[in-house]
């Protein structure tokens, strides 16, 4: 319909548009009748079999539909629904209008496999959901699994759920992804990563009484029966009493947060220098070496790495209403320009076209699902180093809690336009060069 049709159609009057439409489907033989509204013309139709499900294979018996204008309708239960508006006006015959519905089908199903083709290029598993007609994928990475929904008119990110915290809906405004632009699944997740902030919907207005319960607490889980603890020693042999110099120790402490357990070890390298890790059912949450002198503590780093609310905190008075701060990294984690990060990750299999990877910890230790690259772009971002690989990254700039780097190729140079991540992602998933030894 063109431009100037949509004007004329515009101007007429809804009960003629329906009359219009009404004569035509009376005479496909198509019952309408007036909705709940007196305004929307509806109805259900029949078919004699032509139509089927893309996914299952069932053949649909009827679909429920309104009437959109004076020549087309929509209809309003899945799978057909996908469809979005269907021109009946154009047809002599009921069946023709059924063949018009699964040839419809039948174009969108294809178009699907085009889509799903494109994202397994990106090494996404991909499956065909039958509910919305739509292609699925689900994007893993160490801190939060994304769900992506895509059809012919966009692929979009639906669904985000952080680990170990609470899945949310993604805002609708926020903008469509545009394939072309991730030349590999690492610049996919970093931006996906990178952006999780603007995923989240839009906070509601405050409340006069807010809900404390809406949000999870994170609580210190007791120490079993028969574990031994700093205040059982301390206890016997007093509060003076002294470690060996190199002597190996390793403390753990457990807490609970979003009816998931966590654990915190910290384990002595030399003096008071520790290794410190928050491990979750998938992992590693955060790891890192510190001093004692510098260490907040244990609550603060768990919270901190969760994006809980320290349970040791004094809550103090009730604070103004003001824009939600981003989460906040200790000082002594805290990325400085010019510095150099990397993560580490394990060849698993190297073929001639592809390169299977895992992530490793601090540690070193593999952790996360592996991961597939051409080998050529794998050796274009990864560099050998002592027997193992690393994506090097320079920080340019700390801000607002996050940062922005720019990605280095295997001659130590910057490559690509700078890209903004969070400093907690970072902290995360990198450490830095000076200490990856």
């Amino acid at each position: 319909m063109g431009e100037g049709e949509h004007t004329i159609i515009g101007k007429i009057p809804r009960e003629r548009l329906n009359q219009i439409a009404s004569r035509k489907l009376s005479a496909l033989g198509i019952p309408v009748r007036l909705g709940a509204d007196r305004e929307t013309l509806e109805g259900e139709l029949a078919f004699a079999g032509r139509v089927q499900h893309p996914v299952t294979g069932q053949t649909i018996p009827r679909g429920r539909f309104v009437v959109t204008g004076h020549d087309h309708l929509r209809f309003l239960d899945a799978p057909l629904s996908a469809l979005g508006e269907v021109n009946f006006y154009e047809h002599e015959r009921a069946t023709g209008l059924e063949v018009s519905v699964a040839q419809a089908l039948g174009r969108r199903t294809a178009a699907l496999q085009d889509l799903a083709a494109r994202m397994r290029s990106l090494r996404l598993e991909t499956a065909l959901d039958p509910e919305r007609l739509a292609v699925r994928a689900l994007v893993k990475t160490a801190t939060h699994a994304f769900e992506v929904l895509g059809g012919p008119e966009s692929v979009r990110v639906s669904r985000v759920a952080p680990v170990g915290g609470r899945p949310f809906e993604v805002a609708p405004d926020f903008p469509t992804l545009d394939l072309s632009d991730f030349a590999s699944p690492t610049d996919l997740e970093i931006y996906l990563v990178a952006s999780v902030s603007r995923m989240r919907p839009a906070a509601a207005a405050p409340a006069l009484t807010p809900a404390p319960t809406a949000a999870p607490t994170l609580a210190a889980t007791p120490a079993p029966r028969n574990a031994l603890t700093l205040a059982a020693l301390a206890q016997v042999f007093g509060d003076d009493a002294m470690l060996a110099p190199n002597a190996m120790v390793e403390l753990v402490k457990e807490f609970a947060y979003g009816n998931t357990r966590y654990r915190f070890v910290a384990s002595r390298e030399m003096g008071t220098r520790f290794k410190g890790r928050v491990i979750g059912p998938n992992g590693d949450v955060w790891s890192d070496r510190f001093d004692l002198a510098s260490f907040p503590g244990t609550a603060k780093v768990v919270a901190l790495a969760l994006g809980a609310a320290d349970p040791g905190a004094d809550p103090g008075p009730p604070p103004a209403p003001a824009p939600a701060a981003p989460s906040e990294v200790p000082s002594h984690l805290m990325p400085h320009p010019g510095e150099i990060w990397v993560m580490s990750v394990v060849v698993e299999e190297a073929g001639p076209d592809e390169v299977r990877y895992v992530g490793t910890d601090i540690d070193g230790r593999p952790y996360g699902a592996a991961r597939v690259l051409k080998r050529s772009d794998f050796e274009a971002v990864f560099a050998q180093d002592r027997g193992g690989w690393r994506l090097l990254i320079q920080i340019d700039q700390v801000q607002d809690g996050s940062v922005i780097y720019r990605q280095l190729d295997r001659q130590r140079q910057p490559m690509g336009a700078p890209r903004k991540m969070s400093s907690a992602i970072l902290v995360a998933n990198f450490v830095p060069e000076a200490a990856a030894y």
